[in-house]
């Protein structure tokens, strides 16, 4: 192997763990993932340092929480001078590669942050979007404007815009008539924009080996993220009725903050009918399969072009997707462990335990300060994140942590809030609302929230001491609104 050896890292979007069969999925097939699993290490306890997507993707940019790195909405703007991947890793002598979504800084795209990339998306740079976005809309409609770089990609392969032959919509909200939940477009997986992402990738992959480049190649899929519109096989792959209910459906959400019913009626999806979410479920499992065979694609454009042996895979996602749970779709201000909770997947070629795991609480942001090391950079320490090296190797050592302090500010609506986590016992604060504290060990589906009640107080009272602790550590602006609070909380 390379002193410094090469990184692939591929990073999917909203994507819930319990849909790869390495953690566990009994239906959804994604055997190219597992197979990664095998040759590497799963870790069980990983989290992201802020939801929704932009502040994650940002937070892992520069290994820093939201309220430092200036992006801690989706609609946030990055401070350039915090150190960050792009400026960094040149040092080392890495070139960087990109390929696919960016959602990390609205102001530039990859390209002007040093990656080579053959298309830039800007901000959340959806493909196949009308530019106003009321909607998505795939296919050439007329109230459709199709990203250019999708087209040129279509027209590089020989192939049509695929038209939109199927679609679900939400029925409660007239705001999302014409936003499309999931779908079936026309054609075959080569027509989806995904695998354009997986092509450019395996492209710069092919320059990088012909100039036997020392690289950084990351990789950023949209899906699984709605709206899950997919070509055949996938779009059938899985029976809507054969998807058994989630064990949270049942959830009134009435011990919960009241944003989180708010969330539930925004996508126009019937809270009470499960058989709505079977239609949306199975596309979302078709999507996760679809994005499998792709990454099968780029791992195989691994062992073919030689790099195996010098180059660390890892896959991750920003954020979960609750997608049903507690009758909540997509990411919100709700930190259950569907929406939190995260894959994080590396295949090091020197790990010691393949096929191995680790319960060892990490952020997906210490791959910042991880990736840093495997380049022998010595950065200055890091207070919100830590290099997880080892693990990464397969080494069973400790990161020091009993527990995980995530964030979140806003999606759909503001409603800043802060969640920590132990191994058995989670609280959330939310601002202006109701609190959440759940036994993980007696009520794993976070069904039975303990806020409030006197014979709870202690353990309470244990967990708030510890989010004042987290707060002071990493200098949140929420110490202040939480400590005016917390004594009668």
């Amino acid at each position: 192997m390379k002193t410094r050896p090469n990184v692939l890292l591929i990073l999917t979007d909203q994507h819930r763990r319990d849909t790869l069969g390495c953690y566990g999925a009994p239906q959804c097939q994604t055997p190219h993932i597992d197979g990664l699993a095998q040759r590497g290490i799963r870790f069980d306890n990983a989290y992201p340092l802020i939801s929704p997507c932009a502040p994650s993707r940002a937070s892992l940019y520069t290994g820093r929480y939201g309220h430092i790195t200036g992006v801690d909405t989706n609609g946030g703007k990055l401070d350039q001078s915090l150190p960050n991947l792009a400026t960094e890793l040149p040092q080392a002598g890495y070139q960087l590669g990109y390929a696919g979504k960016w959602h990390v800084d609205n102001d530039r795209p990859p390209s002007e942050c040093g990656f080579r990339c053959k298309r830039d998306f800007p901000g959340y740079g959806y493909p196949v979007t009308n530019a106003n976005m009321p909607g998505v809309k795939t296919g050439p409609k007329e109230d459709s404007l199709i990203s250019r770089n999708y087209v040129d990609y279509l027209q590089e392969q020989g192939l049509e815009p695929p038209a939109l032959l199927e679609a679900f919509y939400g029925k409660g909200n007239p705001g999302l008539l014409d936003r499309e939940l999931a779908g079936l477009h026309a054609g075959g997986i080569d027509h989806n924009f995904e695998a354009m992402v997986a092509a450019e990738t395996i492209e710069q992959l092919e320059q990088f080996a012909e100039r036997d480049e020392s690289f950084f190649m990351w990789t950023n899929f949209w899906g699984p993220h709605s709206p899950c519109i997919v070509p055949e096989p996938y779009y059938s792959m899985y029976d809507p009725r054969s998807i058994p209910e989630d064990p949270s459906f049942c959830d009134d959400l009435k011990r919960r903050p009241y944003a989180q019913t708010l969330v539930s009626r925004y996508w126009g999806i019937d809270p009470d009918n499960w058989e709505d979410w079977q239609e949306i479920v199975a596309r979302y499992w078709g999507y996760v399969t679809m994005i499998d065979d792709l990454v099968g694609r780029m791992l195989g454009a691994l062992d073919r072009l030689g790099l195996v042996d010098d180059t660390i895979v890892i896959l991750s996602t920003d954020h979960g997707d609750n997608m049903g749970a507690h009758k909540l779709f997509e990411k919100g201000p709700f930190f259950d462990d569907e929406c939190f909770r995260i894959p994080m997947i590396a295949a090091h070629p020197d790990c010691s335990r393949p096929g191995g795991t680790t319960d060892e609480f990490v952020y997906l942001q210490d791959l910042f300060s991880s990736l840093l090391e495997v380049a022998g950079l010595e950065g200055e320490a890091q207070p919100d994140t830590q290099s997880i090296l080892p693990l990464l190797k397969g080494r069973e050592e400790s990161t020091g942590r009993d527990s995980v302090y995530c964030q979140f500010n806003a999606q759909i609506q503001a409603h800043r809030s802060r969640m920590v986590r132990t191994h058995t016992h989670k609280f959330v604060f939310s601002q202006a609302d109701i609190g959440e504290l759940y036994d993980l060990v007696e009520d794993p589906h976070e069904l039975d929230n303990l806020f409030g009640l006197p014979e709870h107080r202690g353990t309470q009272e244990e967990l708030m001491a510890l989010m004042q602790t987290h707060m002071e550590r990493v200098g949140d602006p929420m110490r202040g609104p939480f400590m005016q609070v917390r004594h009668i909380y």
